[in-house]
């Protein structure tokens, strides 16, 4: 059997995420023929879909080497949504520093090769850091993100960035309480257009907290500007900011497979729905 779009999730969610249904809901208004796959599944034949959207494969920072031989292989056999290329660049956070590179203003990062140690006073010392977060360069639902107060530096902050690199890479960044008193802000981009924001509870964590948020001019050119230096077009993106005294700082770029809080924008499903047809 053969489908207009295939929507790609993982084992724990088959039928996909609330966005991911609201997608299929506004996908199949259309009169597209929608399907369901785990990307997971040797079952599934990739090229039954010309097209293929990476919405809810949220075990791929558990799986990494496996999910990246399954893009390479659905890609040969579909078009993957976002693009393969840029999948495979946004899986690694050290992305921030591409992105830095070109310009954007990103929340300062020293990254932790595998098997590299580090001071992490001396560090802190050096750079002016009274707090720190730990965390894998790839990972997901704060998976390993670990907060630690000046106190804990020496001690616990150390094992947990020790432990993190013995089996990857890790990244160390400085505690912004904007996080907590003035949250997180995602900007969602469909098409490269600005659809809605949300503000977001401390570490992305839990989403039934978050709100519609109203970007101010500064945060929509800055989330714009993001989207440029990553050099070619998505179909979706989130774009993570926190506020800082210098201006908005990117958290993270989500184009893998966001949650996107289609719920809060009626519409931005039915947008995004007719972008993948399109």
């Amino acid at each position: 059997m053969s489908f207009d779009v295939t929507l790609v999730t993982y084992e724990t969610l088959p039928d996909g995420g609330t966005d991911d249904q609201l997608l299929a809901q506004a996908l199949s208004a259309t009169g597209a023929r929608v399907r369901f796959a785990v990307w997971s599944d040797p079952a599934v034949d990739w090229s039954a879909a010309p097209v293929s959207v990476i919405r809810s494969t949220w075990d791929y920072f558990h799986r990494i080497a496996e999910f990246a031989a399954w893009l390479d292989l659905a890609a040969s056999q579909t078009r993957l949504v976002n693009a393969h290329r840029v999948l495979r660049w946004n899986m690694d956070k050290r992305y921030l520093a591409d992105l830095e590179a070109r310009g954007v203003a990103v929340v300062p990062t020293v990254f932790v090769r595998q098997g590299e140690t580090v001071d992490l006073a001396a560090l802190c010392s050096d750079r002016g850091w009274d707090e720190l977060v730990v965390k894998p360069t790839i990972s997901g639902g704060a998976f390993g993100t670990k907060r630690f107060a000046a106190g804990q530096i020496p001690g616990e902050a150390t094992a947990h960035l020790a432990g993190l690199t013995e089996t990857r890479e890790a990244m160390i960044q400085p505690y912004l309480a904007a996080v907590e008193t003035e949250r997180e802000r995602s900007l969602v981009f469909l098409g490269g257009s600005f659809s809605h924001a949300f503000l977001k509870s401390a570490f992305g964590i839990d989403y039934s907290a978050s709100v519609l948020h109203r970007p101010s001019a500064e945060e929509l050119g800055f989330g714009r500007r993001v989207l440029e230096a990553v050099g070619e077009p998505v179909a979706y993106a989130r774009v993570d900011i926190v506020p800082s005294a210098k201006g908005p700082l990117l958290m993270e770029l989500e184009v893998i497979e966001p949650n996107l809080l289609m719920g809060l924008a009626p519409g931005s499903a039915e947008r995004l729905a007719g972008l993948l047809l399109g």
